[in-house]
């Protein structure tokens, strides 16, 4: 079995973090907040000071960070990955940040001799939990072979999309894909209640036909019931989003749908409301249209 060092033990991280436990693998965990480490090491793990200490040793260092400043910190920062890996090392970072930071530490570790992959993943805390995530690789070919056996254990669908930067493309193709069936699912909600409309009934016709999402099928009856636990929050989409207008903003490429969601999704976290799930993002079209849906009257 592999020694891994696994750092960012939120939502994702976790539970991700316990299924290597599981299958037993030596992991290494290093989190800001000390309460998952312990919860961790009561399984296991071994709690480690730093991204550094957490790197040391070990053949694989999976990361499942925030957003794109916490990444670089971790790895090039004071006490970071860096300094604790050896020649050898695979690097796998499994958030979802900017592609062309990815290819910048790539490009920094590999003058350590050290391997780096963007691996970002889609399939939210279910996923994360049942080891069905949807793994969509960039980066050296033969680094993405030796981790396979790892990441067989977090997916089921685990996808190498080609050099470094463009497993975390992908990942911004999946959010925009996202985004706009979430905008659908809670517009049709909105204009079936305002029409007067049986929404459970509305939700069973569109489900089987070819308006359906996974956002309609899974969070259409969240939304109805005012359930906004978070599988995935608002503000990390958003923080998504973000990273998509940079990148589209890069490219030339008008993304006009992308970018009223985002808006909207700003707004949402504006509002204190960023920890909700993604499906909290009704209340906002509710308050545009002055109306809320049937039986959910403030």
């Amino acid at each position: 079995m592999a020694r891994i060092g696994f750092i960012g033990l939120g939502l994702m991280g976790k539970p991700m973090a316990k299924r290597l436990l599981e299958a037993g693998h030596d992991l290494r965990v290093y989190n800001r907040s000390r309460r998952p480490i312990d919860e961790l090491a009561a399984h296991g793990a071994t709690p480690t000071a730093s991204p550094r200490e957490a790197a040391s040793g070990a053949e694989f260092v999976i990361l499942m960070l925030p957003d794109t400043p916490e990444v670089v910190e971790v790895v090039l920062g004071a006490n970071g990955v860096v300094e604790g890996a050896s020649a050898g090392t695979i690097v796998i970072d499994m958030s979802t940040v900017s592609p062309e930071t990815e290819r910048d530490i790539e490009r920094r570790l590999a003058d350590v001799g050290v391997k780096y992959l963007d691996a970002p993943v889609t399939g939210g805390t279910i996923g994360a939990e049942q080891g069905t995530l949807t793994i969509m690789v960039g980066g050296d070919y033969e680094a993405f072979r030796r981790a396979e056996p790892i990441f067989s254990l977090l997916g089921k669908k685990i996808i190498y999309m080609g050099p470094s930067g463009s497993g975390q493309l992908a990942k911004l193709c999946n959010q925009v894909s996202v985004a706009l069936s979430l905008l659908g699912t809670c517009e049709a909600l909105l204009l079936a209640s305002k029409a007067g409309l049986d929404l459970k009934k509305v939700l069973e016709a569109i489900s089987t036909g070819a308006g359906s999402s996974w956002q309609l099928v899974n969070l259409g009856p969240r939304i109805m019931t005012r359930d906004f636990d978070p599988g995935f929050k608002a503000e990390h989409l958003a923080k998504d989003l973000r990273i998509v207008s940079e990148t589209s903003h890069t490219l030339s490429l008008p993304l006009p749908g992308t970018a009223i969601v985002y808006q909207l999704l700003k707004s949402l976290v504006a509002k204190g409301k960023g920890a909700l799930g993604t499906q909290a993002l009704i209340t906002v079209l509710e308050e545009l249209a002055s109306h809320h849906l049937a039986g959910h009257q403030p």
